[in-house]
């Protein structure tokens, strides 16, 4: 009896510190969608380089309308040129994203390298994050795990993009969030520097400096931890009613590296409008 006793206990207490909230969430802003709201449809491009010697490779983003009140983004990256004979390198996402609130509601990523494919199909609920990951070995067997963070709710990359450029974004200003981008999530903090000039499309575009900081979430126990992939990281948006994220910088594990945007377009008609896809539903493990 006794050990039934101190065993059910020690399951009250476990529960109980899951139930509460960790240190970190205090941090959190909170405050809701800021001046910028209005997302237009368009369509950007971006050539990405390594160590400022060569160019890595090439990326689009392109956002529209869905029905039902909700943004579609999809994003395609790919190593390039002399870096692709290095690292091959492809992605693919899908997100799905409630236009009142900038809220996401699913995503599907999509990786593939020399070595394998890793797909992710993530639903994002209110209080819980269910993710589904499918790993495919080049020469092997498939095999498909999901696991569930207890906590919410959370951005995913393209929806906190669209937080953040919505507000007013002061300098010294911070924007504190969790994204799970991918498979895992993160404490990230966004802090506006300052106001500066970049060159793009041979003119001068005034643009807001911010830096980025982040920290990894054990997504079982919700502890903190470091993330030493990425040392620093920076982006430039542009300082007008677009507010496009127009440059990067980050100084990762594998080197320097760098995002430049090199085309825009605004999309009109039918071209901006999109349906969700299929097989969105993060489906958690059977009990």
């Amino acid at each position: 009896m006794m050990l039934r006793f101190l065993t059910l206990f020690g399951l009250i207490l476990a529960t109980s510190a899951l139930a509460a909230s960790p240190p970190w969430t205090k941090d959190l802003t909170r405050e809701p969608m800021g001046p910028y709201q209005q997302v237009p449809p368009c369509e950007l491009t971006y050539e990405l380089g390594w160590n400022n010697w060569v160019t890595a490779g090439r990326a689009t983003l392109k956002v529209r309308e869905a029905a039902g009140g909700f943004w579609r983004a999809d994003a395609t990256a790919a190593s390039t040129g002399f870096a692709r004979t290095l690292w091959k390198y492809d992605c693919e996402m899908t997100s799905i994203i409630e236009r009142a609130g900038i809220r996401p509601r699913h995503l599907l990523h999509s990786e593939t390298d020399s070595a394998e494919n890793c797909r992710y199909r993530v639903s994002f609920e209110p209080r819980r994050v269910v993710t589904e990951t499918t790993t495919t070995p080049t020469k092997g067997t498939p095999n498909t795990s999901t696991a569930i963070c207890p906590y919410g709710p959370m951005d995913d990359l393209l929806s906190v993009i669209l937080h953040v450029r919505s507000q007013a974004l002061t300098p010294g200003q911070k924007v504190t969030r969790v994204v799970q981008p991918w498979d895992k999530p993160y404490l990230t903090t966004f802090e506006v520097l300052d106001r500066e000039t970049l060159n793009f499309g041979g003119q001068k575009r005034p643009c807001i400096k911010v830096s980025i900081k982040i920290r990894k979430i054990d997504r079982s126990s919700l502890e903190l931890s470091s993330y030493k992939k990425m040392k620093t990281s920076t982006i430039w948006i542009s300082d007008d009613a677009l507010r496009l994220p127009i440059e990067m910088h980050a100084e990762i594990f594998v080197g320097y590296m760098s995002a430049r945007m090199t085309g825009l377009r605004m999309l009109e008609g039918t071209a901006a409008k999109a349906t969700p896809p299929a097989g969105l539903l993060a489906r958690p493990p059977q009990q």
